[in-house]
This record gives structure tokens, C-alpha cells and sequence, in this order.
């Protein structure tokens, strides 16, 4: 008969205890990587697109599932990668997708961002695709973008943004200006009509909105005072959003009923803080009214960029009175 000494029980209660509590913790962590399995089933080639990035800051996607075989609205997608962040101290790692023309906001989930810290490290987002726009991975320091890369679906060409127009960084001169890294294949494709080439050369780039933006003239609180605007004129909105896409951002929608573009200018003017800087006004079929519209002085535009925004406003204006025009 062979005799346990009580030292050897605990080692054995012990070592039991040991397997049980491994075990117990990596079922979980096993059953999670299963069930993503599952969920996002179709395995997608993802293919990078124009990217901008401080020195020393990199994105880099290895993995990209989704429910469906294919990148487009409604399919549900993880997306893995690693990231390097030498620009500051903490930023916000977020996926989220630049749209092709006038849009709402659009809700931002939990899954859809990470707070990281300055260093490297691996990052695991989820996505709802809800329109059709063009996809990125970008940091975000202080609620403004610090670079990032737009990536789509390989095989699948409109899914992926090869060459963007605007800058992530509001500083466009000086020896701190931040690299710019694009794709292989920037510079492809036909070459543009002359007239063309003339007439975007004399618009110039977008212009951001400065580092230090009055919380007057931000999405939110243009939304605000056009809407405080309209109840003092006794206007009633029917639909109301602002493009942020460049600076300055400009409120647009539709209003019930016929009015000219004076209803609106007179009622800014008596706004402290705003000013009528531009409109396109317009009746819509049915009797309404569509507009799109500037509000924000001049005197908020970025040194030395005032031009530029002159130049490319009255363009904004109408392209985006005629989307909302079109979508009714």
C-alpha cells in the first residue's frame, strides 16, 4: 500500500487547482475567437490606398472578415492590424469611412475606436458598414485627425481611395510639415482634360479647419444656432446637416415651405457670433424649400487661407444644394 504524506496531498491539491484554474481562463478567450470565427466567416483581401502619417507613425492591416464576401452597406467587419504611435503621448485608433458626397452624421460605436498609448501595439475594430464611402484607419489626437491609411477590398477598385485631396495637418509649410506616404500606385490613371486641370489648380486644396476652432462653428453648434435661427423666422426644418469635409463647414438641408435666400441673411446678420457669408437657395417639387449655406465669418478663416476658402465656397454651395436637391 503506498502512503501520501500530507506534503505530497497539497502538491497534488495544488497542481489540480493549477490545471483547473488555466483551463477555466483560456475557455473563454477560446470560445471568443470561435464565435468571431463564426460571426465574420468570409475571409476579404484588404489593399491599402493614399496614406498620411507623422514621422514615425505607422498603420499597418493584416486581417480583414466580414459576414459577407464582399465590402458594401449593412455586412458586418472585423479588421485586425498593428500600430505605431511616436507622435503623442495617446491618441484614439479609430476605423471610419470618408463618404463620397453630402451626408448626415452617423453614429460611432464602441467597437469602432480604441484609446492607445505612444508606443506599438495590436488593434482589433468592428464595423457596421452603413453607406458606401471610402474606408481608413486613422489616429485622432484632441478630436483631430494625426494621419491614417484608407484601405478597401482588393479586386474590388472603387472600394479603395488610391490619392486623397486634402491633408490630414492644418500646417502645409516649414520644415515640420508631416511626410506624406502613398500608395504604389498613386499617380495612375488617365491624364485630366487641361480645362479641368486649369480650373482645380486655381480652387486649390481644401482648406482644414484651424487647430484651435471656436466651438461656435463646430458641427454641433452650427446645427444649434440654424436651428435657433429658424424658430426665430419661423422657418420649419425638415432636414438639416452640416458638411465638415473642409473648412468652413457649411449647413444644409430643406425647409417646409417657399422662402428666398433673405429670409436667411437678415436673420443671421441679427446672430451674435454669425454672419451671412453665402448661400444657394432653391424651391424644391413639392413645394419646399432647399438650401445650403455659410455662416461662419470670415474673420474665423485660417491665416492666410481666406482665399482659398473664397474661392472654393460658392462651389461647395452648389454641390451641395444640388445633392440635396436630387435626393428629394
Amino acid at each position: 500500500m503506498k502512503i501520501l504524506f500530507p506534503e505530497t496531498i497539497r502538491s497534488l491539491a495544488l497542481a489540480v487547482a493549477s490545471a483547473f484554474w488555466i483551463h477555466a481562463a483560456t475557455a473563454p478567450a477560446q470560445n471568443g475567437e470561435q464565435a468571431a470565427t463564426a460571426e465574420y466567416a468570409h475571409v476579404l483581401q484588404p489593399e491599402s490606398g493614399a496614406a498620411e502619417f507623422v514621422p514615425g507613425d505607422h498603420i499597418t492591416i493584416t486581417s480583414l472578415r466580414g459576414d459577407r464576401d464582399h465590402l458594401e452597406p449593412g455586412g458586418h467587419y472585423l479588421l485586425e492590424g498593428t500600430y505605431t504611435l511616436a507622435s503623442a503621448d495617446s491618441a484614439d485608433l479609430a476605423w471610419f469611412a470618408t463618404t463620397r458626397g453630402p451626408s448626415g452624421p452617423t453614429p460611432v460605436t464602441d467597437y469602432e475606436h480604441v484609446p492607445i498609448n505612444r508606443g506599438s501595439g495590436n488593434f482589433h475594430l468592428e464595423k457596421t458598414l452603413l453607406d458606401d464611402g471610402w474606408l481608413h484607419v486613422s489616429f485622432y489626437v484632441g478630436g483631430h485627425s494625426q494621419g491614417g491609411i484608407y484601405f478597401g477590398e482588393h479586386g474590388v477598385e472603387s472600394t479603395v481611395l488610391r490619392q486623397k485631396s486634402w491633408s490630414d495637418f492644418s500646417d502645409h509649410s516649414g520644415a515640420d510639415q508631416p511626410e506624406r506616404e502613398s500608395s504604389a500606385h498613386d499617380g495612375g490613371g488617365a491624364h485630366p482634360n487641361p480645362a479641368n486641370l486649369a480650373i482645380m489648380t486655381y480652387l486649390g486644396d481644401p482648406v482644414p479647419p484651424p487647430a484651435r476652432l471656436d466651438a461656435s462653428y463646430s458641427p454641433t453648434n452650427l446645427i444649434a444656432a440654424f436651428t435657433e435661427l429658424s424658430k426665430k423666422q419661423g422657418l420649419r426644418i425638415e432636414k438639416l446637416s452640416v458638411d465638415d469635409s473642409e473648412f468652413p463647414f457649411l449647413v444644409y438641408g430643406t425647409l417646409a415651405g417657399r422662402h428666398e435666400f433673405r429670409v436667411l441673411e437678415e436673420g443671421l446678420r441679427q446672430m451674435k457670433g454669425y454672419d451671412y457669408c453665402g448661400s444657394v437657395v432653391g424651391g424644391t417639387a413639392g413645394g419646399g424649400t432647399y438650401f445650403a449655406l455659410s455662416m461662419t465669418p470670415q474673420s474665423q478663416y485660417p491665416r492666410g487661407d481666406g482665399g482659398a476658402c473664397n474661392r472654393r465656397l460658392m462651389i461647395r454651395l452648389q454641390m451641395l444644394a444640388d445633392a440635396v436637391q436630387k435626393a428629394r
